[in-house]
């Protein structure tokens, strides 16, 4: 069953038993209050034995009473949390899935619809219940001077029961929630809610240090406690030396930096999994690239590591990439075509247009769900295990080992990188000046090799100076994005080839079954054509990329 989503914004407030509830009508842009009846909710929240879903700031809880009573998974987001709702009936609150732990010979209680986007956290892990929760609410909906309601007041008093740990607490809390009528702006919202944490603070209360309710009944009163309670609790969470707890610089020690690098790049390929699974626009790409990226990390920077366990990652990797690959391929398929058909205008068939495009897709449906199949597989979830523990505990050589600051260590992987990349292109640039047939299988080989060349230049590249581990300043950002501009050359180059493979095989499919085929033509004409110009670029984005080297 579809869930409903939406961005939930709140702030909580300690308050004891004797507090009056806050005035709210001299709170600028409040002009009226609207009082509800009291409502009990009795809510279960869920997590693994290792608090996975504790460590990651995500909420799995089952809740009965009130007018969102239903499933609900909470995480951390830019501004407040998303908060995923599904009704109570949901596959009739029965999970069977690969993700609710029956590998071990367990059911979960969790429905697979909603173990769904949090597959690649939970993995095969049984969900059990973490704790109880039960809250008698006094609401009061606050009123802009349009009788919008831009807030809820929540009067909470709270008993909840620590399953695992066997301890019972109570407590009285305000939650002041946004809805729908609050302002449009971040910063409208942001003082609309000081403005009414005024008249909260004016009574006997206090901003909350407790994220959620959930916290305060395992007995965590912070956002730091709560990830200290998860990482308590599970033996593969992350290990960060004291070195690496430092802000890191060009002086830091290459393999803090490099295995703060994965950290990121795990957790953006984590990200992208609930929406390759959900078939978001473009995230089986993403999720493609950032497997390729981690690859490339580990490939360029593998000095800093023992062979054995990253030699193992990478080819795990690129197995999760060959089968994303093949949905991706399909799904570029079908948008070219599509796109070269309308293109096309009035030359362009519906017999065509069936075969290239509808036909395409069919296949994207296929290799999605062969994609999905994988992604709910025991392996996919070991791939996880082992980089989740890679990270913990990096298996450093000895070179690793002796704490080389990333500036030396990078300039020589980028030295190294850029040899790499030079050898393949003159390989490549042979088998072109020998004349070679456009789509001649040696040929295409070298070129697709120089591309990878590139990329893995361009990635050990930006691991260093983009984001949060941008240690290393713009001659390295200059030297990624020139090896992305040889890439993305070789790479339009690379697409026309197997798109004028793909038309030929279809072309001759066509001609079969009686289909006039000069659409094929056509296409395959404009695809050479812009295919030879993409490599007739590759040459110049070279150039510029050794020129940019020259400053290293």
């Amino acid at each position: 069953m579809s869930h409903t989503s939406q961005v939930e914004i709140e702030r909580k407030y300690d308050v004891g038993d004797e507090a009056l509830d806050p005035t709210f009508t001299a709170v600028e842009g409040i002009e009226g209050v609207v009082v509800d009846e009291a409502v009990k909710l009795e809510a279960v929240y869920y997590d693994t034995e290792g608090l996975d879903l504790l460590r990651r700031r995500i909420i799995v809880r089952r809740r009965e009473g009130g007018g969102d009573e239903g499933w609900h998974i909470k995480r951390p987001a830019r501004e407040g949390r998303t908060e995923l709702h599904w009704p109570l009936e949901t596959a009739s609150d029965v999970s069977t899935g690969a993700g609710s732990g029956q590998a071990s010979g367990l059911v979960s209680p969790v429905p697979d619809a909603v173990l769904e986007p949090v597959r690649v956290v939970v993995r095969d892990r049984p969900l059990t219940p973490l704790a109880r929760i039960s809250t008698t609410r006094r609401a009061t909906h606050l009123l802009n001077d349009r009788g919008q309601a831009v807030a809820e007041f929540a009067d909470d008093s709270v008993t909840a029961s620590d399953v695992r740990g066997g301890v019972v607490r109570a407590w009285r809390e305000w939650e002041v929630e946004l809805l729908a009528g609050a302002p449009d702006t971040e910063a409208e919202r942001t003082a609309l809610l000081d403005a009414i944490e005024v008249a909260v603070l004016a009574e006997d209360a206090r901003v909350s240090a407790s994220p959620a309710k959930i916290a305060r009944a395992l007995g965590v009163e912070s956002v730091e406690g709560m990830l200290r309670a998860g990482k308590a609790a599970s033996a593969g969470s992350p290990k960060k030396t004291s070195s690496s707890e430092q802000p890191l610089t060009s002086k830091s020690s290459a393999a803090d930096v490099i295995v703060q690098v994965l950290r990121g790049y795990i957790a953006e390929l984590e990200r992208l999994d609930p929406l390759a699974r959900a078939d978001e626009p473009d995230a089986v790409h993403r999720m493609r690239a950032a497997a390729r990226r981690i690859r490339s990390v580990l490939s360029a920077y593998g000095c800093l590591f023992t062979e054995q366990p990253a030699g193992q990652l990478r080819q795990q990797l690129r197995e999760l990439g060959g089968v994303l690959g093949v949905a991706r391929d399909a799904e570029v398929r079908a948008q070219r075509a599509d796109d070269e058909l309308d293109e096309l205008g009035h030359r362009a068939d519906d017999a065509a247009r069936r075969r290239l495009v509808e036909g395409s897709l069919e296949q994207y449906r296929q290799a999605h769900a062969a994609a999905l199949r994988l992604l709910s597989s025991a392996t996919y979830y070991r791939l996880f295990d082992a980089l989740d523990a890679f990270v913990a505990d990096p298996p450093l050589s000895e070179a690793g080992k002796k704490g080389k600051p990333i500036k030396a260590v990078a300039s020589a992987v980028i030295a190294a990188e850029l040899k790499r990349l030079r050898q393949r292109a003159g390989a490549a640039a042979f088998a072109v000046a020998s004349g070679a047939s456009s789509v001649e299988a040696p040929r295409e080989d070298k070129l697709h090799e120089t591309r990878k060349a590139a990329r893995r230049l361009r990635f050990a590249a930006e691991a260093v100076s983009a984001g949060e581990t941008a240690v290393l300043g713009k001659k390295y950002r200059h030297i990624a994005e020139g090896a992305e501009r040889v890439q993305d050359a070789l790479g339009d180059h690379h697409d026309s080839v197997l798109f004028v493979e793909h038309l030929l095989r279809t072309s001759h499919e066509a001609h079969a079954a009686g289909e006039n085929t000069f659409v094929y033509g056509a296409l395959s004409a404009r695809a050479e054509h812009r295919g030879a110009a993409a490599l007739d670029s590759s040459p110049k984005a070279l150039k510029r990329l050794d020129k940019r080297a020259e400053s290293l």
